[in-house]
């Protein structure tokens, strides 16, 4: 291997690994099993179509926690606008169901930019945007309405909250992440703080996800992700839980 591709997977590995600095542990832990299915309908060289279905379960708790299930779908429309960022709109609807009588439903609203801080080139055959470097960083910054509704007689809640998400992605085994057959690194790191200090467990949370990914084709992509989750009931208190997932993805694009 050349010097010049040991710097490049240097570059790639520290990047990602900048994403996963070690926290301190937690006394309470739980691991869930997340999936996600998306497909995108690439319409333009501006607008895209996309709908996410995400079903979550909890595998393993504490004792006296509640068992729960969720399933959130998600419609969407992304506006690209030349090489650097994106206008992201998405509706989730969204319901949990627990084993302590406690259902949830809830619907919520988002807006948001994505900039992408290494600038993209189009491809002028199939619509899509290509990264100009081997390293990718994207910023995802989104804003969004939760309107909870519960299956008791607890008051519904509504909040507004803030998400800040940074994302890396280093290609393994072809120049870039959008070529047919790569596989890559991917991580992540996302903030969720909310405008005010809402009567919700757990409203404000750290997440770091870290995995691989290949790209079958422009139509197929996969993705295997660990998910790391901590928490805290208001913005002055300590974090005091932690959460565990394996991330499962599959998206499809026409």
């Amino acid at each position: 291997m050349t010097l010049r591709k040991r710097l490049h997977y240097r570059a790639g590995a520290t990047a990602v690994l900048l994403l996963l600095i070690p926290c301190a542990p937690f006394a309470q832990s739980n691991t869930q099993l997340w999936s996600e299915i998306r497909f995108d309908w690439i319409k333009s060289r501006e607008f895209t179509y996309g709908v996410n279905i995400e079903p979550k379960v909890l595998v393993a708790a504490p004792s006296g926690d509640p068992g729960w299930a969720s399933l959130d779908v998600t419609p969407s429309l992304e506006y690209s606008h030349g090489e650097w960022f994106d206008m992201v709109g998405e509706m989730s609807f969204g319901r949990t169901l627990q084993t302590d009588d406690l259902d949830s439903i809830e619907f919520t609203p988002r807006i948001g930019l994505r900039l992408h801080l290494l600038s993209n080139l189009r491809h002028e055959i199939v619509k899509e945007r290509r990264p100009k470097r081997r390293l990718v960083l994207r910023d995802l910054l989104r804003l969004e309405w939760r309107n909870l509704h519960y299956s008791t007689d607890k008051p519904g809640s509504s909040t507004v909250r803030l998400r800040n998400r940074f994302e890396a992605q280093w290609p393994i085994n072809r120049p870039r992440t959008t070529d047919n057959g790569a596989a890559y690194l991917a991580a992540d790191w996302e903030w969720f703080v909310p405008v005010d200090d809402p009567d919700e467990r757990f409203a404000n949370r750290q997440r770091v996800r870290a995995g691989i990914g290949y790209r079958r084709s422009f139509a197929w992509r996969f993705e295997a992700r660990y998910v790391w989750n901590r928490s805290r009931n208001t913005i002055d208190a300590p974090f005091t839980s932690t959460d565990h997932a394996l991330d499962l993805t599959m998206r499809r694009v026409w």
